[in-house]
This record gives structure tokens, C-alpha cells and sequence, in this order.
């Protein structure tokens, strides 16, 4: 918008000043050859109309120059000038006025040909403005320069002398002027459309021009031209006409933007003003050194200030003064203003419990140097914020620290080289709370253990709930004697006191495991899992006791061993270092032509060979391993099952399944779909579980049992004899086969309580439609009297060794037992 106003106040004003003198210049110039004749054939009329024409002009130089005096802008000013030079060249050509002593032929000649070279440059200028004239026209370009050159040229020549060739050479020139003007114009009228009426004056007048002097070169008559010269001046006339016009509609634009502009600079300050009063956040002005210069009805009701902040009597307060350290925020905010120029936000703590988020920003007047900002109240976002940090530290229902507290104070006390003691505490027998009377009654269970802790343990020491029923508890700067002092006497208030819901009464107790911190703990992780372990010992030694973790017993050791297994176990289920082996279970008193009948067997691959089941499985079934390790299995032997020829070659495979897998509800499911994906009959897979794994949770137990076999699958009691050997299991119990523990059939012939306790179980079982295997047959002699009793099935030693599913290196067979395996395949041929 300013670029379009100073093209069109200045730029075009410009070029019209040079149009009117060289419009005076050039008629001035068709009189230059003869000025004795120009006055002789002057008439009254040519006087009249000369004077009319200067009049009428003064009095748009005195318009201007009022304009100019109003508004300050030159354009109206060099307006007049250029108005005052064509006036000054009608009077020069009518000899109303003579402005030098100077021949008229030879002012006339410089006036005409400096004014051309003025009006070539400004017409160039002008049209730049517009248009990209050098490169869209460049022969044109280089013509006005040509005539430049040639204009100085023609000064310089009439002022070191005088000739008529110079005269010629001036009229040649001004035509050319006039005829490039023309022909240009289309160039930068379309630019220009606003300017119409004042392009068509130009074209009138360079027309004029063209004609005044073509005829002037080619007639030499000066008497004929006297009404073309008229026309020229009128033509002049009408340009100035034209352009004072556009500048009165301009001024009248000007006003009526000045006008809008206006009003929309009031429109927006009372829109500032309603936004700045209605604003819901306190806006401020505040000198320095922070007396409050202007403020905001919010900010007045957020600090409650007075309605008059400037009075004589009560001077405006400080802003920080409402803060809860007034000076020290103050001197931190002014020191980061010096570094930045600007504070975006920051909190600061109010009077009492409220914060407030601070922005401030310098501002510069003419006389000083203020501050502007504002001031929300974050009083309940603060709050916010420190109730989840506080959350993230503590525990909900306990308000006790939590783990990755403990963790953390529990590595500083590592790295403070100072003796300590770490106390690993789990409650005995909490699941019998929470089942019998539900979670609340456990939640204020744990809220009143909670309670006694604190009153056993000084300020200085770390209580923390670790989860669920496990607290952890650093006592600080104690020897392991007075650690051990310490734990006896949380024991005894915990064993003293008695938890109480509703009608029923509980005895709580707790298992603690007791490790000193000192330089053998590196880290906390480390601390843990030592006290971890020990806890676990003392509950697994009858609970309500202290254990103190000592790295050289055997119980410590065992529980370490079992800890590194678990970590092996997981590496071997990524790294599939688990092999699967599969032994013959062969029918006694038959032969048989049916597929081989087998049973699946776990190894576990390690660095120093194969490991039996016995090493890993008890410290997978302690830390929650065996649902993985089943599934496992289950997956690895559908698909040995679904390759090749393994399914018709093979009879039937027993699969253990784990306490921990019969109770899971998602296992079901991950059956389905290996059934699915392999494509492989629920009828050639049995599932040998254990009498402790059907009886625990023996409700889901058994309906899993239903549904499995409603698939297809069969079922075999596995071990029956180590556990409770209850024939009312074996009766209550949908199971196929009952599978005889090894320790009865090792010693058959020579312990008779074994012989006969198998005779008893063969005899039951077959009475209730189910099968028997006996395990571990290790010689002939046992599988002959096995054969005697009528066992149905035979594993062991002696019938099979356990062979790999997969190309895998055999284990190691006693030349023993391969003799005794293949005397056994001969008498069962026989």
C-alpha cells in the first residue's frame, strides 16, 4: 500500500513536473529561429489566451502550495515548480516577460534541451517504477540513454557557439523524445489503469508536440504554427489540468485512508482496551524496581489490591511484595531479564500455599524503562504436579515410599561407605486375608502394619512398602547385631499384634531376611536380592523369623544357584538352548503292533552339557518359569509331530503339564491354536500331571481336564505314590493312565511293601478302566515281576534310553545299559 502510494504520489508527480516544462520548453522552441516574427504576428487573442493560461495556472500553484502547506508532502510542492517553469515558458514564448538578457533563440534552445534530457531520465525513472522496463525493453533503454548522451552533447555545443544546424538537430531530437514516449506508454499503461485520464493528457501532448515541431523542421514557417502552438500550450494546460485533478482525488483517498485508519486504530485500542480489561490472566506495568505502575482487573483481584493503586497517601506497592521471598525472586528475575530481554514464564511461590506463573519483557519509552508482564494463579496446577511427584515417590495406600525410592536411597547408602542394614520383610500368610475378607480388609491390614513399623524404627531410617505384602527397611549407621536387635523387636510387635475385621481375628507374622551393607555390596540391585533370598528362607523354614543372608551357607547358596538358573532359563527360552528328548514307553504283556508310545523329556543346554530336569525345573517353579517352559514343550512337540513321517510313526506322546499351567485360563487357547497351525489329532497326545498339581485349585483343575478331553486328549497320573496316594483321587479323577513313581518299582524284588503296593495300585486301576506304567525299570528282573503283576506299560533304563527329537549329539550311555536294554527287547519278544 505505501508502494503504491509513493508510485503514485511521487513517481508520477515527477515525471509531470518535466512533461509541463518541457511542454513550455518546446513551444518556447518553435520560436527560437525567429523571435522578431513571433511577436509581430502575436495577436490580442494569442495574448489573451497566454494570460488565461498563466493565470489559471498561478492558481493551481497557489492550490498546491496550500496543499502542500497542509500535508508537508514535497510532491505538491515540485508540483508547482514544474507548473511555475510552464508558465514562466508561456510568458518566455509570448513575450509577456523576459527572464534573461540573453537572445531569446538561444535560451530557448538550452531550455528546450535540458528539459528534454530531464524529462527523458524522469520518463525512464517512472516507467522503472512500474515496470521491469531495462530487461523487458532494452533496445528502448538504450535509445533514451542515446538521447541523453546526445542532449548533454547539444548544451555543450550551444553554449561554445551558436548555429541554426543546432536548432534543427534540438527540434530532430525533442520529436524523438515525444515519439518514444509514445510508444512506450502501452508498456506502463496497463500498470497504471487508476491514471487513464492523466495518460491520455501525456499522449495529447507528446502528439502535439510531434506535430508542432515535424511541422516547424519541414515548413520553416513560424507564423503558420502560431495555433498549433496554442494547441501545445492548451494541450499543456490540460496535462496540469489532469494532474491537479489527480491529486485532489488522491488527497481525497488519502483523507478518507487516513479516515479508516483511524477508526480502525480506535477500533482495535478499545478491542486492546476490552481484551487488556476483561483478560483472565493479571496484566501489569511496573517500573524497575517494581512498584506497580498499571495493572488489570484480574490482577487486582487475584492480589487483592486496591481499586486506586496511586494515591498521596498510599503510593503504589511493589509487585514482589506479594511474593512468598520477595527480594531474592526480585534480584532472579531482574538477572535473567539482563540475560535474555525477555522471561517467557516462570513459577513463583505467592503468599501461603498459592504459585503464580510470571512473564515479563522490557519496554523502552522516551523518558524510561518499564516493565510489562502478567500473572497467572497455578496454585492448583502446582499442586497437581507435587501430588504426582509425590505419588511418584510414595506409595497410595501405605503413604510409605515406594520401590524406586527405596532403590534409590538404598544406593546411597551403599556409596556413603558406612555400615548399614537392610531388612527384607514379607508377611506371612497375607493371601489368607485377602481371600477370606477381601481386598479392603487387606488394604487396612497393610495400613496397620504400616503403623507399627514406624514406631520401631527411628527418623533417620527408610521404610518402604516394595509391593504387594513385601516392606523393605534400611536401618541407618547399625552394626548386623543391633540390625538384628532391631528386626527381633518389629517381629515380636508384629507376632503381639492382631488384626481385626469384622468378627474374624488374625495373627500376623513375618518372614525377614537380614543382610549388612557394607563393601561386598555393590549395588542395590545386588543388596536386594541377597535380603530377597533370605526372606525367602525364613519362610520357607517355617516362617515368623529372621534369616541373616550368609554368602557361605548352603541354603544361601542354593537360593543363588536357583536365582542364576532362572537367568539361564530365560536366555535358554530366547536362544532355544532347551532340547526336547522323547523314551519309549513299551506295553508289558502284549505285542503289540501299534506305533511306539513316548514320553517327552526336557534338557537343558549349557556350557558344561546337558542338564536333567531335576536342576533347573525347581527354581523354575519358585520364581513362576513353568507356564513358559509347558508351553514351550507343548509348541516344539506339535511341530516334531506335524514334519514328515513322525505322525504316523508314532503312537501316542506324553506331555507334562505343570500346577501353574492347569490353572492358567489362557492355555486353552494357545491349545487350539498349535492344534490349528500344526494340524495335529488331540488323540495322540497325553498330558501327565501330578496329584498336587489336580488337587490345587482341583475346581479348575477339573474342568480344564473335562475340556481337553471332550478335544481328545488323555490324561496320566503322574508320580502316584510320592504325594498323597489317595485311591479317592484316582476315582475322582478323569485320568487314563496312572504312572507309578520310580522309588516303588527301583527295589520291587527286594522291599515287599513295594511289590505289594504296586499289586494293590495295578489292582485298582485296572478295576476302574485305567492303565498302568511303571517307572525307572531298570533291570530284567524288574520287568519280569512287573510282567507278573500285571503292570500294562514299562519306562525305563533297561526298555529305552531318552533320545534326542533333533539331530542332537546323544548323551552318554553306560555300555551297561545298552546290554541291559537289548536283553530286555529279547525277553519281551520271547
Amino acid at each position: 500500500m505505501m508502494l503504491h502510494k509513493y508510485y503514485n504520489r511521487t513517481s508520477t508527480n515527477i515525471i509531470l513536473m518535466l512533461l509541463f516544462s518541457l511542454k513550455s520548453t518546446s513551444i518556447q522552441a518553435n520560436d527560437i529561429a525567429s523571435p522578431a516574427l513571433s511577436i509581430l504576428q502575436l495577436t490580442p487573442i494569442d495574448h489573451i489566451i497566454a494570460y488565461l493560461i498563466a493565470g489559471f495556472s498561478l492558481g493551481i500553484i497557489v492550490y498546491n502550495c496550500v496543499i502542500f502547506c497542509c500535508t508537508h508532502e514535497t510532491i505538491y510542492l515540485r508540483f508547482s515548480a514544474a507548473l511555475f517553469g510552464f508558465i514562466i515558458g508561456i510568458g518566455q514564448h509570448n513575450m509577456l516577460w523576459h527572464i534573461t538578457v540573453w537572445p531569446q533563440a538561444f535560451v530557448i534552445t538550452l531550455l528546450d534541451t535540458l528539459n528534454m534530457i530531464l524529462f527523458i531520465a524522469f520518463s525512464k525513472h517512472f516507467l522503472v517504477l512500474f515496470v521491469d522496463f531495462k530487461r523487458s525493453h532494452p533496445l528502448i533503454t538504450r535509445i533514451m540513454d542515446i538521447y541523453t548522451i546526445l542532449g548533454v552533447i547539444l548544451i555543450i555545443s550551444t553554449l561554445l557557439f551558436s548555429s541554426s544546424a543546432l536548432q534543427v538537430i534540438k527540434d530532430i531530437l525533442i520529436t524523438s523524445a515525444a515519439l518514444t514516449c509514445i510508444i512506450t506508454a502501452p508498456n506502463w499503461y496497463n500498470t497504471i489503469k487508476h491514471l487513464r485520464s492523466f495518460v491520455y493528457t501525456i499522449m495529447l501532448f507528446c502528439l502535439t508536440q510531434v506535430y508542432f515541431h515535424l511541422h516547424t523542421f519541414i515548413t520553416d514557417s513560424r507564423v503558420d504554427s502560431l495555433s498549433a502552438q496554442n494547441v501545445v500550450f492548451f494541450s499543456g494546460a490540460l496535462l496540469f489540468m489532469s494532474f491537479s485533478l489527480l491529486i485532489t482525488n488522491r488527497l481525497n483517498n488519502d483523507r478518507k485512508q487516513r479516515d479508516s485508519a483511524q477508526n480502525t486504530a480506535i477500533y482495535n485500542l478499545q478491542k486492546y482496551q476490552t481484551l487488556y480489561e476483561n483478560a483472565l490472566e493479571g496484566l501489569f506495568t511496573v517500573r524497575y524496581d517494581g512498584r506497580i505502575l498499571a495493572t488489570n482487573p484480574a490482577l487486582k483481584n487475584l492480589l487483592n489490591l486496591p481499586s486506586d493503586l496511586h494515591t498521596l497517601d498510599n503510593p503504589a506497592p511493589f509487585l514482589h511484595n506479594y511474593f512468598a521471598q520477595p527480594q531474592s525472586v526480585w534480584s532472579t528475575v531482574m538477572q535473567q531479564l539482563e540475560q535474555k530481554k525477555i522471561i517467557q514464564t516462570t513459577d513463583v511461590q505467592g503468599q501461603g500455599n498459592t504459585w503464580y506463573s510470571l512473564s515479563l519483557r522490557k519496554v523502552s519509552t522516551d523518558t524510561r524503562m518499564i516493565l510489562e508482564g502478567s500473572l497467572t494463579d497455578i496454585t492448583q496446577r502446582k499442586q497437581q504436579e507435587l501430588q504426582l511427584a509425590y505419588l511418584a515417590s510414595h506409595d497410595p495406600l501405605t503413604n510409605l515410599y515406594n520401590r524406586t525410592e527405596f532403590e534409590n536411597y538404598l544406593q546411597d547408602a551403599i556409596s556413603s561407605q558406612s555400615a548399614h542394614i537392610l531388612l527384607f520383610i514379607d508377611l506371612d500368610q497375607f493371601k489368607v486375608i485377602n481371600d477370606t475378607c477381601g481386598h479392603a480388609a487387606g488394604d487396612e491390614c497393610l495400613r496397620q502394619i504400616t503403623a507399627v513399623f514406624k514406631l520401631h524404627i527411628s527418623s533417620h531410617d527408610m521404610l518402604a512398602r516394595l509391593g504387594g505384602d513385601e516392606f523393605g527397611i534400611i536401618l541407618w549407621n547399625q552394626s548386623p547385631e543391633q540390625g538384628m536387635e532391631s528386626a527381633e523387636r518389629l517381629r515380636q510387635a508384629l507376632e503381639a499384634n492382631h488384626f481385626q475385621w469384622l468378627l474374624r481375628l488374625f495373627k500376623t507374622t513375618i518372614s525377614i531376611g537380614l543382610i549388612a551393607i557394607n563393601k561386598t555390596i555393590d549395588c542395590g540391585a545386588q543388596a536386594l536380592s541377597l535380603a530377597d533370598a533370605a526372606c525367602y528362607e525364613a519362610k520357607d523354614a517355617g516362617r515368623n523369623r529372621i534369616v541373616i543372608n550368609d554368602p557361605n551357607k548352603h541354603t544361601t547358596l542354593y537360593r543363588h544357584n536357583q536365582m542364576d538358573m532362572v537367568a539361564t532359563l530365560t536366555q535358554a527360552l530366547r536362544d532355544q538352548h532347551l532340547i526336547l528328548f522323547q523314551q519309549l514307553i513299551t506295553p508289558l504283556n502284549t505285542s503289540s503292533t501299534e506305533p511306539p508310545y513316548s514320553e517327552v523329556l526336557i534338557r537343558l543346554q549349557t556350557e558344561h552339557g546337558l542338564l536333567n530336569p531335576g536342576a533347573f525345573l525347581p527354581a523354575a517353579q519358585r520364581y513362576n518359569m513353568l507356564s513358559q517352559i509347558d508351553r514351550w514343550v507343548f509348541n516344539k512337540t506339535c511341530q516334531w509331530l506335524s514334519e514328515g513321517d513322525n505322525l504316523h510313526n508314532t503312537g501316542m506322546v506324553n506331555v507334562n503339564l505343570s500346577p501353574q499351567t492347569l490353572s492358567d485360563p489362557t492355555f486353552m487357547t494357545f491349545i487350539n491354536q498349535n492344534l490349528a497351525s500344526y494340524r495335529i489329532p488331540a488323540q495322540k497326545i497325553c498330558f501327565e500331571i501330578t496329584e498336587y498339581s489336580a488337587l490345587n485349585n482341583f475346581t479348575r483343575v477339573l474342568h480344564h481336564i473335562y475340556t481337553l478331553r471332550d478335544l481328545g486328549f488323555s490324561f496320566a497320573l503322574d508320580d502316584f505314590g510320592s504325594g498323597f496316594a489317595s485311591f479317592d483321587h484316582v476315582r475322582r479323577l478323569p485320568v487314563d493312565i496312572i504312572k507309578i513313581d520310580g522309588q516303588f518299582i527301583r527295589n520291587i524284588n527286594q522291599d515287599i511293601n513295594n511289590k505289594t503296593m504296586v499289586s494293590a495300585i495295578t489292582d485298582i486301576a485296572h478295576n476302574l478302566g485305567k492303565k498302568v506304567i511303571a517307572e525307572w525299570v531298570e533291570d530284567a528282573a524288574t520287568l519280569e515281576t512287573l510282567c507278573q503283576l500285571g503292570v500294562d506299560f514299562g519306562q525305563g533304563y533297561f526298555l529305552g534310553m531318552p533320545k534326542p527329537l533333533y539331530d542332537y549329539h546323544p548323551v552318554a550311555i553306560p555300555t551297561d545299559y545298552v546290554r541291559q536294554s537289548r536283553g530286555a527287547i529279547k525277553l519281551l519278544q520271547a
